[in-house]
């Protein structure tokens, strides 16, 4: 039987494929266009789009060290994360230490990062907007547009963008209508869908 980590949609492959736009335009003229909107917004902007649509990937390419953009350590500042899930509990009225916690730790060089934005309770949004306007930005991410911060841009995932990674990831040329319908079943979540081919993959190397 083959192993698991030889299936071509095993989670280490997946997490190789970074952010693409849906248009020609190259991933490093993308990454340029967005780091010189998102100073053209006040370094104050938020990445938008449903589950699965790649808005964690791109803030990783965004501001990963030493590659990123918008990487702000060569200016004596760091990257400082703080990821928010559906399955983490919402924030009270008031936020809740953790966030307390990661916004006392940021110094005015940092890159505040947050992923899952919209998870946290109106005032609590507020509340971090309101206490990072002395770091050097405030980067979100939000399944869906929030009052208070520009859109640097909306993350949209298409069958065509699954076929592309799926043929990188095989090595060979899908079916589109097989993909048509795991991205329709799945609502444009390529998250979802691709887990969805691993398990079929896995079942078509054990039989």
């Amino acid at each position: 039987m083959t192993r698991a980590r030889d299936n071509p949609f095993a989670v280490s492959r997946v997490r190789a494929i970074r952010y693409r736009a849906l248009d020609d335009e190259s991933q490093e003229d993308l990454l340029r266009r967005l780091a010189a909107r998102f100073s053209e917004l006040g370094s104050r902007a938020a990445i938008v789009g449903p589950e699965g649509h790649g808005k964690t990937t791109l803030l990783e390419d965004l501001v990963a060290e030493g590659s990123g953009p918008l990487d702000p350590t060569p200016q004596g500042g760091r990257a400082r994360w703080l990821i928010l899930r559906r399955e983490t509990p919402r924030s009270r009225a008031v936020p809740e230490p953790s966030v307390h916690e990661f916004v006392r730790s940021l110094g005015p060089r940092d890159l505040a990062v947050v992923d899952g934005f919209d998870l946290l309770a109106p005032l609590a949004r507020w509340w971090v907007r309101r206490a990072t306007r002395g770091v050097r930005g405030l980067l979100i991410a939000s399944h869906v547009a929030l009052t208070g911060l520009p859109t640097l841009h909306e993350c949209v995932t298409t069958s065509a963008l699954l076929a592309a990674i799926v043929r990188d990831l095989t090595q060979s040329e899908p079916s589109s209508l097989a993909l048509e319908s795991v991205f329709s079943r799945h609502d444009g979540n390529l998250r979802d869908a691709l887990r969805a081919l691993y398990d079929h993959a896995g079942e078509t190397i054990s039989s």
